[in-house]
């Protein structure tokens, strides 16, 4: 009977040896497998046999047995490499983001907006000197088109990067769906696997989805919360359900609504994905797009509004060295005959909103520079009244001028002096400078901006003279407008909403937050990565497979498993001598 008990002992250390070896060469195999986790067979003493020998109960061990193999992981580490690898790709994608459009703040081989604005008022400051001077005219023209080719250029750099950025968003989409179909599936299969009180725990299905997750925190930020049945649930920041057990919900790209872009949304509802933007290169791509592009855009913008307008105000108020005749607006009104709506109520022009009851005078001079009488000196006043006056009613305010003409031509003011000198002043409407009267620049943000057609044409029409509101006289060596312009360089202002500040500070602002923007970018990467590495160390210590451990495992279950088997030998060779005997 200890004979055969032996064999039976022997037997079951012969079998769980070799699923021991098995699971050591599932480790070896998997040595180089992205997400593996080292597995270790657990072996315990098998139930005894009881039983009873001269009245006493005895113990009667039945070998050894695989109790389960156990997954190698830490779940607290798990957690941090999820969110480690959401916050790594979100900043390296931002990092690339915002160094794809550095160019359009400047370099060293070319000038950036702040240098480009300073050279316009510098330019600017020397016409004050000698407004005279033909060749200082042209280089205020020359620095002009300089700054406002440079505001355009950077709006559309920056636009174009918001469509590209945009643009990445669908595949990686597409991308992540996969991904949570992968994950939902794993969530069933490992159910399947570990349902009921089998204690069986599926190590390489559960390996498959934490890398799935790991690859999908790479897209999106997640929330991770274990159920019950070895399921996983994953929600956004948030709280909107991606997965649970095997139920998915899809993600997907909004259709852009007018000027903005679309949304990241769930399929089944169309509900915004909350959160979706605080991490991987999904939510990179939309703060990217939307935060941060969006925000110099808009203060590209501002800057470009304050300055068309603020130096628009000051230059319709003057004259250049050419005597002037006609002049026709920059801005056009929405009917063509400028009869049907109020110019302060006027969409199509970019700053009518700044229009407001008041009043600009227009002075006409003959060939000699004086006044023509009627009117005489002090010009004739044009009233506007805001909510009532329309483009065609100010014309016809302008024809009753001796010596001036005036009419709406496919929706833009003409006025012509008839080879008389035409001259505005004193306008407190800010009507002139809304429609671009007589203005410097042309465009109502950084998108259109450009210096007035007339000037490209005859830099004699910068303006830098005031004409004297009681004498109607004009003096070719007058600076005040041009140093009423220079002056706009370092005042506060806001024509737009947007807190005052000088056109200077802008640029400077916009510049510096974008240095902010990158200096961080960099800080994060350069942090992320080395957090990344260390966990991806202390992962490669609590579930990485260690050859040299490994082989020592081999050894000791082999070495188990020939002593094994020399039982098996020593009982067969005693059961052959009790055999013998009987014979």
């Amino acid at each position: 009977m200890s004979i055969f008990k032996s064999l039976e002992v022997a037997a079951t250390s012969l079998r769980t040896q070799q699923q021991a070896m098995d699971v050591i060469s599932q480790n070896i195999a998997n040595v180089n497998t992205p997400g593996y986790s080292r597995q270790t067979p657990q072996l315990v003493s098998a139930q005894p046999d009881h039983i009873y020998s001269k009245g006493q109960s005895v113990s009667l061990g039945n070998g050894v047995a695989l109790a389960n193999v156990q997954r190698s992981v830490d779940s607290a580490l798990t957690a941090a490499q999820f969110a480690n690898n959401s916050q790594l790709s979100y900043a390296q994608t931002m990092q690339q983001g915002l160094s794809g459009v550095q160019a359009a703040f400047g370099s060293l081989g070319s000038p950036g907006i702040a240098s480009t604005l300073d050279a316009f008022f510098t330019a600017e400051q020397q016409l004050t000197n000698t407004p005279q001077d033909a060749t200082l005219r042209q280089r205020v023209l020359s620095s002009a088109q300089d700054l406002a080719t440079q505001i355009t250029s950077m709006r559309k750099q920056l636009t174009d990067a918001q469509k590209s950025a945009d643009q990445k968003i669908d595949p990686l989409i597409t991308k992540t769906n996969t991904l949570l179909d992968k994950i939902g599936s794993l969530n069933q299969k490992i159910a399947k696997v570990e349902a009921g009180n089998t204690g069986s725990t599926a190590n390489d299905l559960r390996d498959q989805r934490d890398q799935a997750v790991r690859d999908l925190a790479k897209l999106i930020p997640v929330q991770q919360v274990s159920t019950n049945n070895g399921g996983m649930m994953l929600q956004t920041p948030g709280g909107g359900l991606l997965v649970q057990g095997g139920t998915v919900r899809h993600l997907q790209h909004a259709t852009a609504n007018g000027p903005s872009f679309g949304s990241i949304v769930f399929a089944d509802n169309g509900l915004p994905a909350s959160g979706i933007d605080q991490g991987g290169e999904i939510g990179a791509l939309v703060a990217l797009r939307d935060t941060k592009l969006g925000g110099y855009i808009g203060s590209l913008d501002s800057l470009a509004k304050n300055l068309i307008f603020s130096v628009n105000q000051q230059h319709v108020n003057g004259t250049g060295t050419t005597a002037a005749s006609t002049y026709t607006s920059g801005q056009a009104a929405t009917a063509p005959n400028g009869t049907t709506t109020a110019v302060n109520l006027d969409n199509n022009v970019p700053f009518s909103g700044k229009i407001q009851t008041g009043s600009f005078k227009v002075h006409v001079l003959d060939s000699t520079g004086a006044p023509l009488n009627p009117p005489g000196p002090g010009g004739t006043t044009i009233s506007v009244q805001a909510g009532t006056t329309t483009l065609s009613g100010i014309a016809n305010q302008i024809n009753a001028i001796n010596g001036a003409t005036a009419s709406v031509s496919n929706g833009r003011l003409v006025v012509n002096g008839n080879g008389n000198r035409v001259v505005f002043g004193s306008d407190n409407s800010n009507f002139l400078a809304a429609y671009e009267v007589n203005g410097f620049f042309h465009g109502g943000s950084a998108g259109d901006i450009s210096v007035s057609s007339g000037i490209q044409n005859d830099p004699g029409r910068i303006a830098t003279a005031a004409i004297n509101p009681t004498t109607s006289q004009v003096s070719t060596s007058d600076n005040t407008v041009a140093k009423a312009i220079l002056g706009l360089r370092d005042k506060s202002m806001s024509v737009d909403g947007s807190s005052a500040a000088s056109p200077v500070q802008r640029a400077g602002n916009l510049a510096g937050n974008f240095g902010l923007d990158v200096a961080a970018a960099n800080q994060q990467v350069s942090y992320r990565q080395a957090e990344a590495s260390s966990l991806s160390s202390q992962r490669q210590s609590v579930s990485g497979v260690n050859m040299d451990q490994e082989l020592i495992s081999m050894l000791k279950f082999q070495r188990a498993y020939q002593g094994a088997a020399k039982v098996i030998q020593s009982s067969n060779t005693m059961l052959d001598s009790l055999m013998g005997l009987i014979r």
